[in-house]
């Protein structure tokens, strides 16, 4: 008897797990199914994922019709500079936080935590403004600059940091390592589960921020991905089959991001969360 309630409960987990796959996937396979679709097979099919033919015009006609090719490298060049600077803005300051002693460490935490819990939107206008007064509106430098610390991943590092033995740190010291030695030789490596969901959590944050480099760009050749499909959609309202060509694209360097440093992701984010 015991053992047909488990299988029935492993059954029971499998049917949910399933179900809620199929429902987080349709979406996606919709959309990828409709930028192979005519505009009239779009209205005449419904909800089907199975296109009457698989033809690439859809994808050829999207960048022709726009600068897909200026707003993808735009936004992969933003969106891979900053997570390279925060990788490394956040690696020191967590190092700071979790392991040298220093008057005002907590309050310097408890700051960075703040920050965190003030919405985004309401520093929009004073940002604005500070940017507008040093010229670099319209810019890489607003784009990029404001987003080279990202105070959730100073959180995850720090906490993350504060688990690793302080045996290697004092081996170190008696090795004669300096602290940046230390840093670089041994927390960085062991680190890497950590860097792989900053990685992507903030790769992924940035690519698809809409709002900000709406604000602070006018220029096409400065659009984003996220700001130029929506350009795209005003233009093309009733092309759907268009819009869901140019979103594949979009969202094709989010799951190679993803598929890179997935394998570290869970391991990082349940370390960075065990101790406070």
């Amino acid at each position: 008897m015991v053992e047909k309630q488990k299988k029935l409960k492993k059954l029971v987990l499998f049917v949910l797990a399933f179900g809620g796959s199929l429902i987080t996937l349709f979406p996606f396979l919709w959309m990828l199914a409709t930028s192979f679709k005519t505009n009239r097979e779009v209205y005449s099919s419904g909800l089907s994922i199975i296109p009457k033919s698989l033809s690439l015009a859809n994808y050829i006609k999207a960048f022709e019709v726009a600068p897909i090719f200026v707003y993808l490298m735009n936004s992969i060049m933003i969106s891979v500079v900053t997570t390279i600077g925060v990788v490394i803005t956040s690696l020191l300051a967590g190092y700071s936080l979790s392991r040298l002693h220093f008057p005002g460490r907590n309050i310097i935490f408890i700051a960075v935590l703040g920050t965190m819990m003030v919405p985004h939107q309401s520093s929009m206008i004073p940002s604005f403004i500070m940017l507008k007064n040093f010229g670099w509106l319209d810019s890489y430098k607003a784009l990029i600059i404001p987003f080279l610390v990202y105070p959730f991943a100073v959180f995850m590092m720090r906490n993350f940091l504060l688990n690793l033995p302080k045996e290697l740190e004092e081996a170190a010291h008696l090795d004669g390592c300096s602290r940046l030695q230390i840093l670089y030789k041994i927390f960085l490596p062991l680190s890497k589960p950590a860097i792989a969901s900053i990685i992507i959590l903030n790769f992924t944050h940035v690519w698809n921020d809409f709002f900000w480099p709406l604000v602070m760009t006018k220029s096409v050749n400065m659009r984003t991905m996220q700001v130029g499909l929506s350009m795209l959609k005003n233009e093309f309202t009733l092309q759907w089959p268009l819009l869901m060509s140019a979103t594949v694209v979009s969202a094709i360097p989010i799951f190679i991001i993803y598929i890179l440093f997935q394998r570290f992701f869970v391991q990082g984010s349940v370390s960075s969360g065990v101790k406070g």
